[in-house]
């Protein structure tokens, strides 16, 4: 009677959330080790502990979803985990989504993300400046995935490698980097627009080797190698060759490894002699950042400002509770989207109407006198244009910008030469059309 039970649970379980592609998948690279974190999102008061979450996300019927709330790339995340060699294992579906990304994270910058589009997926390893190497594509791996059916996905990493399975045994993609042999203390899910879902999400740390692991990378690699990738037009096709070719450059090639030097040391170079034309957006961020924390120790106004819309912000809140009550009793994990609908429905009342205008009329007093702190990307990018032009014609500048076109087009031809030279073939049509 008590297995009946459980499994009526379960068929009752999969109906509310659509149905699930395949049983869980059981580690080939590691072995488990201590579970870190084990949500299946039923227990609404145990999720806070744990996760970030704004409006674009909420939990309900059991599963973790991206709502229907506007914005692209959203993410909800982990609050500080920490681990290395880990075994990370979920279940997903596409509910209207184009793109999901699952991402790992070193203190301070990404690590190994795995890309999932309807069609297929990606393994990749991000861009890590404090360590010496470049990205890479491990590889790609066509997969229809129907939308509102959960899937079952496994990304295992241990020391320098990595294997991701997602659906069944057959859809695998396995890979090598030094990037992936680091601490890490960030796990996150993007969601490039709504909606999708998330259920049994759990981490594990891996502990040793698994058996007869060196016997099946060797399959599973073979297999690889004469995959076809997914469909890419012609610049997509570029990059992705561009980017592998790159990497296998820098690890393999004492003298690519020196052009990438002195490219690196001319930009250093002009970046201190030209420090606005070579700023980067988040650079200029940081000054901007840096000026919000001097106005607030140093300007009364700048402190009278902000402590006025701040007070605002908390009368909409409290007002959206009072027209509201139910929102105080419900748990972190819906209590924002919740609040972001409350206010939606509250928008025509005189009252709620009155609070914003003010907190609005506070704000624009806000940009007028420090129009500095509100600056959109494309304004930090015209600034750095507005500086180039202001230098471009100077004897210095020419001198050591063509120095830094010369050394980038002698990277660029070492790039292009390899990666024409890789044996690559993309398909030609999705798997889904």
């Amino acid at each position: 009677m008590t297995v009946l039970r459980g499994a009526l649970l379960l068929a009752m379980h999969s109906i509310s959330q659509g149905s699930f592609a395949q049983a869980e998948f059981e580690p080939l690279l590691c072995m488990r080790g201590e579970v870190l974190v084990a949500d299946d999102f039923e227990n609404l008061g145990a999720i806070p502990e744990r996760w970030f979450f704004r409006e674009e996300w909420t939990v309900a019927e059991g599963a973790m979803t991206r709502t229907d709330v506007a914005g692209k790339n959203r993410r909800v995340f982990i609050r500080k985990p920490r681990y290395r060699d880990c075994i990370i294992e979920l279940k997903f579906a596409f509910r209207g989504a184009s793109e999901i990304r699952i991402m790992t994270g070193t203190p301070g910058k990404y690590n190994a993300v795995v890309i999932l589009w309807p069609h297929g997926f990606r393994v990749t390893t991000a861009r890590d400046q404090s360590a010496p190497h470049f990205p890479t594509i491990h590889g790609e791996c066509a997969q229809h995935f129907e939308r509102n059916r959960f899937y079952s996905f496994m990304m295992e990493i241990r020391g320098p490698e990595i294997l991701v399975r997602v659906g069944d045994d057959e859809h695998v993609v396995v890979g090598r980097h030094p990037i992936l042999a680091r601490e890490r203390d960030y796990f996150a899910l993007q969601v490039d627009q709504p909606g999708a879902a998330f259920d049994d999400v759990r981490l594990t740390s891996a502990s040793g080797e698994g058996e007869g692991w060196p016997a099946t990378r060797k399959k599973l690699g073979r297999h690889q190698l004469v995959r076809p990738w997914l469909p890419h037009d012609a610049e997509e096709q570029r990059l992705v060759r561009e980017t592998i070719a790159r990497d296998k450059l820098y690890r393999s090639s004492e003298e690519f490894r020196e052009k990438v030097a002195r490219v690196e040391a001319m930009k250093k170079l002009a970046a201190q002699a030209y420090p606005e034309v070579f700023w980067s957006v988040k650079e200029r961020r940081k000054k901007i950042d840096l000026e919000r924390r001097r106005l607030l120790e140093e300007d009364p106004v700048y402190r009278a400002l902000r402590d006025g819309i701040n007070k605002l912000k908390r009368a909409e809140v409290e007002m959206l509770h009072l027209f509201h009550p139910r929102l105080k009793d419900l748990p972190e994990v819906q209590y924002h989207l919740a609040l972001a609908k409350a206010r939606a429905q509250s928008k025509e009342t005189i009252a709620f109407q009155m609070v914003v205008a003010n907190r609005e009329v506070t704000e624009a007093r806000m940009r007028v006198r420090y129009p500095q702190l509100e600056k959109s990307n494309e304004d930090l990018l015209a600034e750095g244009r507005a500086a180039r032009a202001e230098v471009a014609a100077t004897p210095g500048f020419k001198a050591i910008a063509g120095r830094i076109a010369d050394a980038v087009r002698s990277e660029k031809i070492s790039v292009a030469e390899v990666a024409n030279s890789l044996r690559m073939t993309f398909a030609k049509t999705r798997t889904n059309k």
